[in-house]
């Protein structure tokens, strides 16, 4: 019996805008979360808090809300502790502790969300002056202007005992790490994905329309990260998160490349004329007969474990070792941001649960053309779930040393890299279109295949 299923057709010049649109309340999303909670409080980095210590003397306070005992066992030298918890007990500006009125009051904790919170209550209770510390203490050690003789920049362990700020020596061969994976790791592979870019600029078949935007945005992604180190010292959060999303997105398309062209140029399970690959395991086939389709059913066991592994990112401990170090005579500075860490594990894995739920919806419910829009949305629900469990992976193993955090995520992106323009080289006769000179004008005249994202 025939089966009225219709397989779709090539990708409409509309999915094109569908796809922009995605990508771009993905990236936006982050950032207006970001300004509604963080971004919506008074807040001072770390550098701009020691300058307003050194130059305002008594009349700028830095406050400590962690609880008592964390003070205790160790805090940044000339803080004062209030807790958060004692905070959030006063309603008026004369519930302020004594020592603590009519003055310029900097809030710090370890990451920067207690203090955060503790800010905002402040503020909403009628305090003047009062600034958030971004970042914490994790960031005011990733920012530190040196290891020696900086006021505030010692840490206090108990009555009389100072020490520098956490500190370690790196090996030399850490040394050559951390000097290899910036300087020569990371121009290599992103020069490679600007030229698989211009290789496929021509492109018009989809899986590689695909694969060229991905590269785009991977090579987008880590200039952004480039200028963050070599001109804001890894200061500026927007262009870190750039970074993030420039991978993340890179992911994504590259995850739609491979399930097109496996589709297109393998499986054929779109090709209403052609006889799908999988023929010999079902038996029967959607396009001939009226019967389920055995990849779809596949597909729907794999949509499903996908959502359940993105699960693992939120559960996944903080990362929150921050230190310093020298590399090659050079002060550097080692810390995972809580910051992006929540955008890692916690929007990752929203993003990733909702695609894939998205995707494993369309095929349930979705009469025609189901498979096209079914792997747009399971491939955007790759992008986060490869990008957060990339971070969460190398900073789990790695938490305590972050040289080799940096390295390995830098050498596993050139080694995708490397596979990406491995691929496009063995099968380059296949993939890339084949050019002719036709005519008597003399052009030349390439077969392609038309796409709806290019």
């Amino acid at each position: 019996m025939a089966s009225n299923a219709r397989v779709p057709d090539a990708p409409q010049p509309g999915a094109a805008w569908t796809v922009a649109y995605l990508v771009a309340a993905g990236v936006a999303v982050p950032i207006l979360i970001y300004e509604l909670t963080l971004g919506s409080v008074a807040t001072v980095t770390p550098a701009r808090a020691r300058e307003m210590l050194r130059q305002q003397g008594d009349a700028t306070v830095l406050v400590d809300v962690r609880r008592p005992e964390v003070f205790s066992r160790g805090h940044l030298e000339g803080a004062v502790s209030w807790p958060l918890e004692e905070i959030l007990a006063t309603s008026r500006p004369d519930e302020i502790p004594p020592r603590l009125r009519q003055k310029k009051l900097l809030l710090i904790c370890d990451v920067g969300w207690a203090s955060c919170l503790a800010t905002r209550h402040l503020a909403a209770s009628g305090v003047q002056d009062v600034l958030n510390v971004r970042g914490g203490i994790q960031e005011w050690i990733h920012s530190a202007p040196g290891l020696k003789g900086e006021t505030f920049d010692r840490w206090q362990l108990g009555p009389g005992r100072v020490v520098e700020l956490p500190s370690r020596p790196a090996p030399l061969r850490e040394q050559v790490a951390a000097f290899s994976c910036f300087f020569v790791v990371k121009p290599g592979y992103t020069l490679l994905s600007l030229a698989v870019v211009l290789v496929l600029w021509r492109s018009r078949a989809p899986d590689l329309v695909a694969l060229r935007w991905g590269m785009i945005a991977f090579f987008l992604g880590e200039n952004a990260c480039a200028v963050n180190v070599l001109v804001f010292d890894e200061a500026s959060y927007l262009l870190e998160y750039l970074h993030a999303a420039g991978m993340l997105v890179c992911f994504g398309f590259t995850t739609y490349a491979v399930l097109e062209g496996i589709d297109r140029r393998v499986l054929h399970v779109s090709d209403p004329k052609r006889r799908c690959a999988a023929l010999g395991l079902c038996g029967a086939c959607i396009k001939t007969a009226d019967v389920p389709c055995g990849l779809k059913r596949v597909f729907y066991v794999i949509a499903a474990a996908c959502m359940a592994v993105a699960l693992v990112l939120p559960c996944a401990d903080w990362q929150d070792t921050a230190y310093n170090t020298v590399i090659f005579g050079k002060l550097y500075h080692y810390a995972h941001l809580r910051v992006y860490q929540v955008f890692e594990n916690w929007y990752c894995a929203a993003a990733a649960v909702l695609l894939f739920g998205a995707s494993l919806a369309i095929l349930l419910f979705k009469r025609h053309d189901p498979i096209g829009p079914a792997k747009i949305a399971f491939a955007a629900g790759a992008g986060p779930l490869a990008f957060g469990w990339l971070r969460m992976t190398l900073g789990g193993a790695f938490d305590q040393n972050r040289v080799w955090y940096a390295f390995w995520e830098e050498t596993t992106e050139l080694l995708f890299l490397l596979a990406v323009c491995g691929v496009l080289w063995i099968f380059c006769d296949g993939l890339l279109p084949k050019c002719e000179t036709a005519g008597t004008d003399g052009e030349s005249r390439c077969e392609i295949q038309p796409s709806g994202l290019s």
